[in-house]
């Protein structure tokens, strides 16, 4: 599934709330997110007199150095910042010579003792140096959108389960369909007049106004339906959905209230919980569930007649 920013915003916050640990948690918590970012991250484990070295991590064939420090309350956090990245980049321009970059990650606010001294190692170490290198502070911040950013979804799902609306769809082979229909302007294809869902199979099921706008508003993407149906390489796709969606339907009424609440269940077996969240999304299941409503594998169709009947009384 493509994510679209709303989502994106529910595993960027579930990131900020991972950094709000210290110590050794955030440390951990970093080279979680730095072996998913590079494929041969390695953080040394300590060997007896000769510790890591000040390192973290090395990636990029030893070229990337990582050091890492995750504030600890209740001390003087400037002075323990600026001490600490001091020594990590000593230890580390000491101990390891294959480097040529090196990032300091933290989640300590980044005060003025310490710029100066990280820009007075910057100076000595620039183009034209003895040891030219590129050196670099990550926050919180920059750990988003330097290295989580880029993750799949399978990878961010892994990191923070739970993602509302992504697991556990019983139609999770519409997803497909649902993130083709949320990647384009809405209307942009459509070349035919859409007629609204019928009123009187919305009456019969007494339906109530705000999912006919729902629906009358999804129809719009009706072409675009058709057309991933007719692409699909499966030609029984079409039938298999219907039949799941007759299903769920019928399992929705068993244990729903109203038929506002069975629509519901229908909307969340197609796009997930907390669909609405994602206004594309939610338009997405709103043009696939009124394209199974109008082809009669959902909710019940008005005896013969009351169609006209209902238009002449109104």
């Amino acid at each position: 599934m493509l994510l679209t920013s709303n989502w994106r915003e529910w595993y960027h916050l579930r990131h900020q709330q991972s950094c709000l640990v210290s110590g050794s948690q955030f440390e951990d918590y970093v080279t979680r997110l730095l072996v998913r970012f590079h494929d041969d991250f390695v953080n040394p484990a300590p060997a007896g007199t000769l510790g890591d070295g000040g390192c973290d991590g090395l990636a990029d064939m030893g070229r990337i150095f990582y050091a890492c420090y995750g504030q600890r309350p209740g001390r003087n956090a400037e002075r323990e910042l600026q001490a600490k990245l001091n020594s990590d980049f000593a230890r580390g321009r000491e101990s390891w010579s294959s480097f040529h970059t090196w990032i300091f990650v933290t989640n300590a606010p980044i005060g003025p003792e310490t710029l100066k001294t990280f820009a007075a190692l910057q100076q000595e170490h620039s183009e034209g140096s003895v040891r030219p290198l590129s050196m670099r502070i990550w926050t919180p911040d920059d750990l988003w959108n330097k290295a989580l950013s880029t993750f799949s979804q399978d990878v961010l799902n892994e990191l923070f389960p739970g993602a509302p609306g992504v697991e556990d769809l019983e139609l999770a082979d519409l997803l497909p369909l649902l993130d083709s229909l949320g990647e384009s302007d809405d209307g942009e294809d459509v070349v035919t007049a859409i007629r609204p869902v019928p009123p009187s199979k919305m009456d019969f099921n007494e339906l109530p106004e705000g999912s006919r706008l729902e629906f009358n508003a999804g129809r719009l993407m009706a072409p675009r339906v058709d057309k991933w149906y007719a692409d699909a390489s499966n030609p029984s796709l079409y039938d298999s959905h219907g039949e799941r969606f007759a299903e769920i339907y019928k399992a929705a009424r068993r244990v729903a209230a109203t038929p506002a609440e069975v629509l519901e269940r229908i909307y969340v077996a197609v796009a997930g919980a907390n669909f609405r969240m994602d206004a594309k999304r939610a338009n997405a299941a709103y043009a696939v569930v009124s394209y199974f409503f109008d082809a009669c594998h959902i909710f019940e169709m008005p005896p013969v007649g009351l169609g006209s009947a209902h238009a002449a009384a109104n």
